[in-house]
């Protein structure tokens, strides 16, 4: 477990291609998610040299506004270096928020790490 800002912490495994990351912090926290949490997110991920990032959100019971801001915006910075962010392990509380901003097509809401990679896989592996 990684700390990336008081109160906010990640841990992170490897499945193939993809860095996963399930973000922590309490409920008392969440409202005060950092204005430079896709910046932190992102040199975490420019470290590990990953280009495919899966993010849990299975600890967050909803997503304020500012923690849609943080994602949408470290989606961004993976893009324009040619790389994806994906979505898992969102209660129908947090997706509501996904839905609420027409961001379905964007975020879908994956179950786990191995159901959001599994799509993007290789068919015929070297």
């Amino acid at each position: 477990m990684q700390e990336l800002s008081s109160g906010w912490s990640v841990d992170t495994h490897q499945n193939g291609e993809w860095l996963c990351l399930t973000l922590n912090t309490s409920l008392a926290q969440i409202e005060k998610t950092p204005i430079n949490l896709a910046d932190l997110i992102d040199r975490l991920i420019r470290q590990s040299l990953f280009k495919r990032v899966v993010v849990s959100l299975e600890s967050m019971m909803y997503l304020p506004a500012r923690l849609m801001r943080q994602l949408i915006l470290l989606r961004d910075k993976l893009e324009e270096r040619a790389g994806q962010l994906l979505l898992c392990g969102m209660s129908d509380q947090a997706y509501a928020s996904v839905m609420a901003l027409g961001l379905e097509q964007t975020f879908p809401n994956y179950q786990g790490f191995d159901s959001a990679t599994a799509k993007f896989r290789p068919a015929r592996p070297r």
